[in-house]
């Protein structure tokens, strides 16, 4: 098993931004003086995640783009803006193939010069519908993933349901065994919209197998764990890192830990920090889908741990 010698991590893609937090030792964020220098392009916030995670080793770098946001535009804007060419990017996953994770995949893979192989789910591609509590449908919600465009554009599908190492070590956890007993997808400790797939001509529950994260080895600390949605649950998420690299300790948790949804006990958000505490990682960082409450949660439970992500910022491990 091989360390990395340090980590940085360029939150590219994510639901927040903020020009007044305070640089620290370890993070570093577009502040006002940037945002009011006409020089330079405003970093912009959506809904949807994406981070440049750029791994030290043998007095090299290898950088792996983890999920690219929800629209093409967001993500190469502010790839131009922090000065980040695509073309340094030397693999990509896409944890699971829902429109706020994938969306700016494709034009990312237009702005290269060569291609790019990508790590995805093979269940990514399934035909997804929305059956929200009220009855509303939203159909088909990811029909912009396809295999042809994404080839056509330079996109060397990795369709892979295991864990891959992909760089030196960097692993994806593959598909996440639902081990955790507070942690099954769906009600009723999930949301009460259905998420429904077709598979195999039939219309049926979509537990989002394709669910996966990326784990990285730090030399001395222990592991970083980046999610997506942890659709399976960050808990199991951990585990399955856990168990892929033989590594127990955590030293860092980023991602969404998907507990913002109306309708999710808070009973489950309370189980989840407690067994966060347990770990004692030295860094959570609850994005994305993570909800305010869980945010303020963690900030209160974890004082010392919780890091704010926002758009822009450069964490450096």
């Amino acid at each position: 098993m091989h360390f990395a010698d340090g980590i940085k991590i360029t939150t590219l893609v994510e639901n927040y931004v903020d020009m007044l937090i305070p640089n620290t030792e370890r993070v570093k964020r577009p502040g006002l003086a940037f945002h009011f220098d006409p020089r330079n392009k405003p970093i912009q916030a959506e809904n949807g995640i994406s981070m440049l995670v750029d791994i030290s080793f043998a007095g090299q770098n290898y950088r792996i783009l983890f999920d690219a946001g929800l629209s093409d535009s967001v993500i190469l804007h502010n790839m131009s803006a922090l000065k980040i060419s695509p073309d340094i990017i030397d693999h990509a996953v896409i944890s699971h193939g829902h429109p706020d994770h994938y969306g700016g995949l494709l034009a990312v893979l237009k702005a290269r010069s060569v291609p790019l192989p990508v790590i995805i789910h093979p269940n990514a591609f399934l035909t997804r519908y929305v059956v929200a509590g009220n009855g509303w449908v939203i159909p088909y919600y990811n029909q912009s993933l396809r295999k042809d465009e994404l080839e056509a554009a330079g996109g060397r599908l990795v369709l892979a349901a295991n864990p891959v190492q992909m760089g030196p070590a960097a692993f994806t956890t593959g598909e996440i065994p639902l081990k955790t007993p507070f942690e099954p997808p769906g009600p009723p400790s999930g949301t009460p919209s259905s998420l429904r797939c077709l598979k195999n001509g039939k219309f049926e529950e979509d537990e989002t197998a394709d669910d996966l994260a990326l784990v990285v080895a730090l030399k001395d600390k222990g592991l970083v764990v980046v999610a997506g949605c942890a659709h399976a649950g960050i808990i199991n998420t951990i585990r399955q890192a856990q168990a892929v690299t033989g590594v127990e300790k955590i030293h860092a948790i980023f991602g969404g830990f998907h507990l913002g949804f109306p309708g999710i006990p808070e009973e489950k958000s309370d189980k989840t920090i407690e067994e966060l505490k347990r770990l004692k990682p030295a860094i959570v960082s609850p994005m994305h889908c993570s909800g305010f409450k869980t945010l303020a949660a963690v900030a209160r439970e974890m004082p010392e741990a919780f890091l704010l992500n926002t758009a822009g910022a450069q964490i450096t491990l």
